[in-house]
C-alpha cells in the first residue's frame, strides 16, 4: 500500500493530537492522584489510662500520621480516676451537669496550642478518647470546643469496658468547631485493644487516602 506525502503527514499529524490528549489524561489523572495522597492526618487522643493511647499508635502505624497525646494542664493521678470514689476527680466532673456537652468543668489543656496547629494543618483528623458514663472525658470536650474542625474530615473513636460508643460522637460534633464543609463520620469503639489487623481493617475501609 503506498502513502501519498500528504496522507502521510495526515497520520502523522493524527497520531500527534493523539499523543498529546492521552499525555493530557494521563497529567490530569496523575495529578487529582497526587493531590488525593497529600492529604495528612492527625491523631489526636486522650488516654488516662493507657488503653487509648494503644489504640491511637495502631491507627497511627496504619495511617502514617502525626500522633498527639492531649495533656493535661493538671494531670489525672490514680486518685482522681478511681470511679468508685465520691471524692474522685472524674466522678466530680461528672456530677457536676447532666451530661459532658451541658457542663462548665473544662480541665485545661496544657498542649492545646501545639494541637490547634498540627490540626490546622491537617485534611484528616482522628480523635481518640475512653468512655466515662457513656459519653468522651470533660477535656476532649475542651479540644473540639477550642480547636477548629471546619473543612476537615473527623473521625471520632474510642475504647470502653462496656458501654460502647453511644452518642459520645454525636455529642461532641455538636460542641465542636465546624462548618458545612466538615466531614464528620461515624465514631467506632473498642471494647478491648484490637490487633493491628483489625485496625488496619477498619481504617481502609474509611476508603480515605493520607500521607503523613
Amino acid at each position: 500500500m503506498k502513502f501519498s506525502k500528504k496522507g502521510f503527514s495526515g497520520v502523522i499529524s493524527s497520531m500527534a493530537v493523539l499523543l498529546v490528549l492521552t499525555g493530557i489524561f494521563t497529567w490530569n489523572h496523575t495529578s487529582v492522584t497526587a493531590k488525593a495522597a497529600q492529604k495528612k492526618t492527625v491523631i489526636v487522643y486522650f488516654s488516662a489510662t493507657g488503653t487509648t493511647e494503644s489504640v491511637a499508635k495502631r491507627v497511627q502505624k496504619e495511617t502514617k500520621g502525626k500522633l498527639i497525646k492531649i495533656q493535661a494542664t493538671d494531670s489525672y493521678s490514680e486518685d482522681d480516676l478511681d470511679w468508685t470514689s465520691d471524692d474522685s476527680r472524674v466522678v466530680k466532673e461528672h456530677e457536676s451537669a447532666d451530661s459532658p456537652a451541658k457542663s462548665s468543668v473544662r480541665p485545661e489543656i496544657k498542649n492545646l496550642n501545639a494541637i490547634k496547629k498540627a490540626v490546622k494543618k491537617a485534611d484528616i483528623v482522628y480523635i481518640a478518647y475512653p468512655i466515662w458514663w457513656g459519653e468522651a472525658p470533660h477535656i476532649v470536650y475542651n479540644l473540639v470546643e477550642n480547636v477548629s474542625l471546619k473543612g476537615k474530615t473527623v473521625i471520632p473513636f474510642c475504647t470502653s469496658m462496656s458501654s460502647g460508643l453511644g452518642k459520645s460522637d454525636k455529642n461532641l460534633k455538636g460542641n465542636a468547631i465546624i462548618s458545612s464543609k466538615t466531614k464528620w463520620l461515624k465514631g467506632k469503639n473498642f471494647f478491648e485493644v484490637p490487633s493491628q489487623k483489625k485496625v488496619s481493617k477498619w481504617i481502609k475501609s474509611l476508603k480515605l487516602t493520607s500521607k503523613k
